[in-house]
């Protein structure tokens, strides 16, 4: 069964030529090719954009039923991801980098910070949660002096 996307399709392909090259994202420039390719009749099927512009077929199909409800503004609107909140709020994150970056820290481990963490916030987090905060996300390093081998003694 063929469905004729061109009818759907309100811009004109000139028009899509002239969109395409003024948008710079990836993901902007993919919707606006695909309504391109269905307008101009370059590609027949949403399966063929999906092979040519190397996403599924659903996306192309959801970029198209985006661009039925709303137009271009909907279709090309940047959405917030979703997802889960962080752990530690965004005030201990602020507090752990201003106390960290102090002259008088002396922080040896990461439970001594979980525990002033504790006491000034009064939140339990855990030992994990808070070396992948400081360490990978903040870079922050522990001012501990390195242990001396026994060769160096």
């Amino acid at each position: 069964m063929k469905v004729n996307y061109p009818e759907r399709i309100d811009l004109t392909a000139e028009e899509l030529k002239i969109i395409l090259s003024q948008h710079r994202t990836l993901p902007n420039k993919q919707k606006i090719q695909a309504l391109y390719w269905l307008k101009t009749g370059a590609s027949q099927s949403l399966t063929d954009v999906a092979e040519r512009l190397g996403v599924h077929r659903i996306t192309v199909h959801r970029w198209l039923k985006q661009y039925s409800a709303g137009g271009l503004q909907e279709l090309l609107k940047i959405r917030q991801a979703t997802g889960r909140p962080r752990v530690i709020p965004s005030a201990v994150i602020a507090g752990l980098s201003q106390k960290l970056s102090e002259e008088s820290c002396d922080f040896k481990t990461y439970k001594e910070i979980g525990q002033w963490v504790e006491d000034n916030y009064q939140i339990s987090v855990k030992y994990q949660t808070l070396h992948k905060q400081l360490h990978y996300r903040m870079k922050a390093k522990l001012k501990v002096s390195k242990r001396l081998r026994k060769k160096d003694r």
